[in-house]
């Protein structure tokens, strides 16, 4: 069993590293830091690990996406206008463990031949503010609406309504995840 004297010296040493990270990742020069952190740089120095290819699903591009459009919502307190939706959240679904160029497939539907997106922000979400915990009253009445989904418009930022929108004949479920998280399948019209 450790000696008094020496828990105090290991608890003054894990305390002085504590500060020093904290000073270090804080401060100016830690800018730089976070930075290379940031980018992979440092990651790809202690990881060995390979870049891996990024395996596009339907359900797995929308839920990618809406953790994008979250950590959005998170930064900016709404949901990004739908008229450049993709454009503000493509640097929030970056991972630094993808290969150059992989994450763009998470904004490409596999199921979409000849190329183009195949995904919609519902235009109703646009500049809305969503509280998950409901600890705040937020701008949805319904949490359950669609805010991204699988559309016949292809173009980067497509965006409008889901009932306008909505592949036909459907396109692999016509699916859409909701404004909480959920997945569900648009109703076809």
């Amino acid at each position: 069993m450790p000696s008094p004297r020496a828990k105090r010296f290991g608890l003054g040493c894990l305390g002085v590293f504590v500060v020093g990270f904290a000073i270090l990742y804080f401060s100016g020069p830690g800018k730089a830091f976070r930075d290379l952190w940031k980018h992979g740089v440092v990651q790809s120095m202690i990881s060995s690990d390979d870049e891996r290819k990024y395996e596009a699903s339907s359900t797995g591009n929308l839920r990618s996406m809406y953790q994008a459009m979250r950590n959005y919502l998170d930064s900016e307190g709404q949901f990004p206008d739908s008229a450049k939706w993709m454009d503000e959240i493509a640097s929030r679904g970056q991972a630094s463990d993808l290969a150059e160029g992989e994450a763009d497939k998470k904004f490409h539907d596999p199921s979409l031949a000849g190329g183009g997106y195949g995904y919609a922000m519902n235009d109703s979400a646009s500049g809305k503010f969503y509280d998950p915990r409901r600890k705040k009253k937020d701008d949805f009445t319904d949490p359950k609406m669609p805010l991204i989904f699988t559309s016949s418009e292809t173009a980067r930022n497509a965006h409008g309504s889901p009932t306008k929108l909505a592949p036909a004949p459907p396109r692999n479920g016509n699916l859409a995840i909701t404004v909480d998280g959920t997945i569900i399948r648009l109703a076809h019209q």
